[in-house]
C-alpha cells in the first residue's frame, strides 16, 4: 500500500506536465481579453497533433508522441460522428475522466484487498482515511435513503458516484487541468444514470404500473390522476435529473470563472497593488472551491440516493 501515494503523485504529475506542455503555445499562449481566457479554460477541444522539434528533450518528445498518437486516432478512426450526432474524438475532458477512473482503480482495488486481508482492521493511516470516508458515505448518503438489504446493494454505486465526482472536482483545481464536471455532457450523463436508476428500481420493486401508481398519490380518483396529476408528476420526474445536471455544472463552472477573472486583473492593470489584491482574492476563492468540490459531490450523490430510494415505495 505504501507505493500507492507515490504512484498517484507520479500519474498526476505526468498528466499535468502533458496538459501544460501540449496546450496551444506550449503553455504560454496569449489572450486578448478575459472572455477568451475564460472560454479557453472552460471549453473542450479534441486532442490535435503538435510538431516535434529538435530542441525538445526526451521527456517532451515522448509526451508529444503520446499526444500525436491520440490525435491520429481522432483523425483516422474517430473522426466520423456516430449517427451524425455523437462526436467520439478524444478530448482533454475525456482524458480527465480517464484519469479520475484510473485514480479510483488505483486507490480502491488495493484498498479493498488490504481491508479483506486484515480482518481485525488496519493500522495504516492511509487505509483508515478511506475507511472513514467510505463509512461516511454509508452513514450520510446511503443509509438514510435505503433500508435493510438494499443498503449493501446500493453502496457500491453511490460510493463510486461520490468519489468519482469528488476526484473530477478536485483535479480541475490543479493548474493545467480541466474540470470534467464543468461539462454539461458529463453532468448530464451522470444525471441520466440517476434517472435510469429511478425507473429501473421502480419497475422492479413496484411492477409495470409504477410509472402511474408510484408517482400519483393514493386515494386520488383515477380520471383526475391520469389527466391532471400524472402529467405534472411525470414532468417532475424528468426535471429531477435536469436539476442535478445544471446544479453540478453551474457550481463547478462559477468558481473557475471568478478565479480566472481575478487572475486576469493582474494582466489588465499590470500594477503590484492590483496584483496583490487579485492574488489574495483568487486564493480565497480557490480555498472555497476546495470546499465546494466536496459539497457538490455530496449533494449530487445524496439527491441521487433520495430519488432512487424513493422509487422503492409507492408515492
Amino acid at each position: 500500500m505504501k507505493w500507492m501515494i507515490p504512484l498517484i503523485i507520479v500519474i498526476l504529475a505526468y498528466v499535468l506536465y502533458l496538459v501544460f506542455l501540449l496546450a496551444p503555445g506550449g503553455g504560454h499562449h496569449e489572450v486578448s481579453g478575459v472572455g477568451e481566457l475564460v472560454q479557453g479554460h472552460l471549453t473542450d477541444h479534441p486532442i490535435e497533433p503538435v510538431p516535434v522539434t529538435a530542441n525538445d528533450n526526451i521527456i517532451l518528445k515522448q509526451l508529444k508522441a503520446l499526444n500525436n498518437g491520440i490525435a491520429h486516432l481522432n483523425e483516422s478512426f474517430l473522426n466520423k460522428k456516430i449517427f451524425g450526432i455523437f462526436d467520439m474524438r478524444i478530448t482533454k475532458w475525456v482524458m480527465m475522466l480517464w484519469l479520475c477512473m484510473l485514480m479510483c482503480l488505483c486507490i480502491f482495488i488495493p484498498l479493498a484487498a488490504r481491508i479483506k486481508k486484515e480482518k481485525r482492521g488496519s493500522e495504516s493511516k492511509w487505509v483508515n482515511l478511506w475507511e472513514f470516508l467510505i463509512g461516511w458515505v454509508h452513514d450520510e448518503i446511503v443509509e438514510p435513503n435505503f433500508e435493510g438489504k438494499y443498503i449493501k446493494k446500493a453502496m457500491p454505486y453511490f460510493s463510486t458516484l461520490f468519489f468519482f465526482i469528488l476526484f473530477c472536482n478536485l483535479l480541475g483545481l490543479l493548474p493545467g487541468m480541466s474540470t470534467a464536471t464543468g461539462n454539461l455532457a458529463v453532468t448530464g450523463g451522470l444525471a441520466l444514470l440517476t434517472l435510469i436508476g429511478m425507473i429501473v428500481v421502480g419497475f422492479v420493486k413496484q411492477g409495470p404500473l409504477w410509472i402511474y401508481k408510484g408517482t400519483v398519490p393514493h386515494g386520488v380518483p383515477f380520471i383526475l390522476g391520469l389527466l391532471l396529476l400524472w402529467p405534472i408528476e411525470l414532468i417532475g420526474l424528468l426535471i429531477k435529473p435536469f436539476a442535478l445536471t445544471v446544479r453540478l455544472f453551474a457550481n463547478m463552472t462559477a468558481g473557475h470563472v471568478v478565479i480566472l477573472i481575478f487572475i486576469f486583473l493582474v494582466m489588465m492593470f499590470e500594477t503590484y497593488l492590483v496584483g496583490i489584491g487579485s492574488i489574495i482574492g483568487s486564493l480565497m476563492i480557490f480555498l472555497l472551491e476546495l470546499l465546494v468540490a466536496f459539497i457538490q459531490a455530496y449533494i449530487f450523490a445524496t439527491l441521487s440516493a433520495m430519488f432512487i430510494g424513493s422509487s422503492i415505495h409507492a408515492h
